[in-house]
């Protein structure tokens, strides 16, 4: 059986709080590490206000980049941590997670994350159980220090998620990834597909899967979780978790967005479309453009099955 992310209803969005990266991963949507675009923790929490008083609850947020530890608007280093307090403060929120590349984790940052009440999930960006090929996409040496800070962040008790993004380049590890997720304590691994945008579009624009390698994925996360093929076919993403497996749809609509740097909206970040920016548009504004997406014929790709 698969259960469907956000079936019950709600709101959830990816915030990119900045564009500052020390990585320069080959499948990367941005163009570079640009930092220009960056707000103070004072406007964010503004935002976060306008987001949180017209937002369905429950709401979930995840909180990005770039590198989310590396924001750091007028020296405020560090700063992501005080605007993850704040969100905490709301009774709507659903859930609050993290999403890094663990570059610039260290045990200050641990404990920073530990005191954080309202937290869910570190979400871990990790291309596969082998380190030359998750290297070979995030830089040399990533997968080392990666599975190095997971384990002290299960050691601390934090609920730690492992994020791949499956190309051609590394679509043969889904089994081995959810083995090492078993391995090292995690909740498992968020399987998402890749798409070419930005720095993505230039390096890696012939690594997008087919529709028999996205088949042969569907095998690998039928395999682990016993979940019949048919049932997984209707999803674009998967969260495996031992033999349990969440599928998500595509969420252009009402129920999702993007939030940039600077407050620009995106409908998703696969979709990079304009349709307002906060706060200076209203929450109840945005939520009614992105309403005009849930019937539109948008999709990352076109598989032929």
């Amino acid at each position: 059986m698969v259960n469907e992310v956000m079936a019950g209803g709600g709101f959830g969005f990816q915030w990119h709080i900045t564009g500052r990266c020390a990585g320069k991963c080959y499948h990367c949507y941005q163009s570079g590490s640009e930092s220009g675009d960056e707000l103070p923790v004072a406007d964010l929490k503004r935002i976060a206000d306008a987001i949180m008083s017209a937002a369905p609850a429950p709401v979930t947020i995840n909180v990005t980049g770039g590198e989310p530890l590396m924001y750091q608007f007028h020296g405020q280093n560090r700063g992501v941590f005080e605007l993850m307090s704040h969100l905490s403060a709301f009774d709507n929120i659903g859930e609050l997670n993290i999403i890094t590349s663990a570059r610039g984790m260290d045990r200050s940052v641990i404990r920073s994350l530990k005191a954080l009440p309202k937290l869910s999930y570190v979400k871990v960006s990790l291309e596969s159980h082998d380190p030359n090929v998750d290297d070979s996409i995030r830089g040399l040496g990533h997968y080392r220090m990666a599975v190095d800070e997971i384990r002290q962040m299960v050691e601390a008790e934090l609920r730690v998620i492992i994020m791949t993004t499956l190309s051609k380049r590394n679509y043969q590890s889904v089994s081995g990834l959810c083995a090492l997720a078993a391995e090292l304590g995690t909740k498992g691994v968020i399987f998402e597909r890749f798409v070419p945008l930005g720095n993505g579009a230039k390096e890696m624009n012939d690594a997008v899967i087919t529709s028999s390698e996205w088949q042969d994925i569907l095998n690998s996360i039928s395999a682990v979780t016993l979940a019949p093929i048919d049932d997984l076919r209707p999803y674009k993403a998967f969260w495996v978790d031992g033999e349990d497996v969440v599928g998500a749809p595509c969420c252009l609509g009402p129920t999702s967005m993007a939030l940039m740097p600077d407050g620009t909206v995106y409908p998703c970040r696969r979709v990079p479309t304009p349709i307002g920016k906060l706060p200076d548009d209203g929450m109840d504004q945005i939520l009614k453009k992105l309403e005009s997406y849930s019937s539109t014929q948008q999709k990352c790709f076109d598989f032929d099955f």
